[in-house]
């Protein structure tokens, strides 16, 4: 018989479930960090189909938590040379070409939140602010696979929940 829990003890903490959507799971924490890109409380969420958080998903997201410094900075540089790169594709306006000149420190996205999804090797970062347009109005991310970032999506055409 499989035993349900309302939390799980992880390495950065007490993760304590919800509803998600679809008759899913959300397991929620968050987190001080105090870094040279951000400061403040960065929300956690792992979505599960059951009220069990599989090993292998606990394990990636304790992986990526416990090295947030490094992933924060990894995001933040990816987003800038997307951008700067593609700037067509992303729809950056003349005012925001200086944007692309910031150094990362400092670089125009904030309020980081980190999302797992079980059964999936892909999570993601999401900046919910940002001062280009494309970040109105739910932000922008940077979709990993493990522990490699491979897009930059805009989510200008994303849902509330």
């Amino acid at each position: 018989m499989t035993t349900f829990k309302d939390t799980y003890y992880s390495k950065f903490g007490l993760l304590k479930i919800g509803e998600g959507p679809e008759d899913n799971f959300v397991w929620t924490i968050d987190i001080d960090v105090s870094t040279n890109i951000y400061s403040g409380r960065i929300p956690i969420y792992i979505f599960t189909n059951d009220r069990i958080i599989p090993n292998s998903l606990l394990e990636l997201a304790e992986t990526i938590v416990l090295n947030i410094d490094q992933y924060l900075e990894k995001s933040v540089l990816f987003i800038k040379q997307t951008l700067t790169a593609q700037q067509k594709k992303y729809k950056i306006r003349e005012h925001e070409y200086e944007f692309l000149s910031y150094d990362i420190n400092c670089f125009p996205v904030d309020l980081p939140e980190l999302t797992f999804w079980e059964n999936s090797i892909e999570w993601m970062i999401r900046f919910a602010e940002g001062k280009f347009d494309i970040c109105d109005p739910f932000g922008i991310s940077v979709t990993y696979r493990l522990t490699t970032p491979k897009t930059v999506d805009d989510l200008e055409d994303s849902e509330y929940y």
